[in-house]
């Protein structure tokens, strides 16, 4: 725990003195979407997102890194977004989504002292607030948890990322490309209640910062997500959270359910929506088979667009965990 929080405050201190020390140049305007990435894990997505207080499998470190603890083995993890279908043309179907038609959204090594994983988080092109702009960055992560109490886990993970944005201004006739270098941080939490019920929560980028070579610094925003875990009965496992995205300013309440039909198959189903709101926003479904230590999920995303149409789009994903 001592090391873990020597590294955060090691890093809170380097962000803190290049914030102090770097001179402002001129701000760009990018989507506020731009670095959100995709949510990784067919068994999160399948289970309507309500995973923080889950975490049990080698996508914890993206979705809560103190769920680590929960791994007893070393782990290859890869998740692809293998398809999206929609009646929508590429430019409504993408146009808040900052890794557009992108597969793979998720690779990494994942064990229970550690992890590293790839995760690409913006690979966009479009013209916005009036430039034409191509940006693209990933985002390496070094996660590690420690068990602080019998009964909780802290775990963060520290996050560098490498951008490069290209910008044509055709008021003026100008023409930028700049690299970016970014570090931050995110904590999270796991709390066991009792055998049955578990809390979990999770902050990603507490803090974060992109700097530019040519642009003024970015702060990153925070995302909050927080939820809580139940096994009634064990062929059940029930899960509900609660996320806020900064970025966006959007709220929205996942609930999930995993029924296990034999030792080996899972069915899942989820429900999002936006907070305050009985309207779902996305229902989800998938499955799950682990034999031998592999872990093999698909699950589907089903949504309507926000265009004047209300285009159904259904998004397929896949995660393959392999024990090495």
């Amino acid at each position: 725990m001592k090391k873990i929080s020597l590294l955060v405050m090691l890093l809170s201190c380097f962000i803190n003195f290049i914030y102090t020390v770097s001179e402002a140049k001129e701000e760009i305007s990018l989507p506020k979407f731009i670095y959100d990435g995709r949510t990784i894990d067919a068994k999160a997505i399948g289970l309507g997102e309500a995973f923080v207080a889950v975490s049990d499998n080698p996508s914890a470190m993206y979705w809560n890194p103190a769920g680590l603890k929960q791994i007893e083995k070393k782990y290859f993890a890869t998740c692809l977004n293998v398809s999206r279908k929609s009646d929508a043309g590429n430019e409504e179907l993408f146009a808040n989504d900052s890794l557009k038609d992108r597969n793979l959204i998720f690779m990494g090594f994942v064990g229970p002292n550690g992890a590293f994983a790839f995760k690409p988080i913006t690979d966009y092109e479009g013209v916005f607030d009036g430039k034409e702009i191509e940006i693209r960055a990933n985002k390496y992560s070094f996660s590690s948890a420690s068990q602080y109490a019998p009964n909780l886990v802290v775990g963060v993970n520290l996050n560098y990322i490498s951008a490069q944005l290209g910008v044509i201004d055709r008021a003026v006739l100008s023409t930028n490309i700049s690299d970016g270098n970014g570090a931050s941080a995110d904590v999270g939490l796991l709390y066991t209640v009792s055998d049955n019920m578990k809390l979990g929560l999770n902050v990603e980028n507490f803090p974060g910062y992109i700097w530019w070579s040519d642009y003024k610094y970015q702060k990153l925003k925070i995302h909050l997500r927080t939820g809580i875990s139940i096994n009634p009965v064990k062929w059940l496992l029930l899960t509900g959270d609660y996320e806020n995205i900064d970025s966006i300013k959007k709220e929205y309440c996942h609930y999930g359910m995993q029924q296990a039909v034999t030792q080996h198959l899972f069915l899942r189903e989820g429900i999002i929506n936006e907070k305050f709101s009985e309207k779902s926003y996305k229902k989800t479904y998938g499955v799950g088979y682990e034999i031998k230590d592999w872990i093999m999920d698909f699950a589907t995303g089903i949504y309507k667009l926000d265009n004047a149409a209300k285009d159904k789009v259904t998004d397929y994903i896949f995660s393959l965990n392999i024990p090495i």
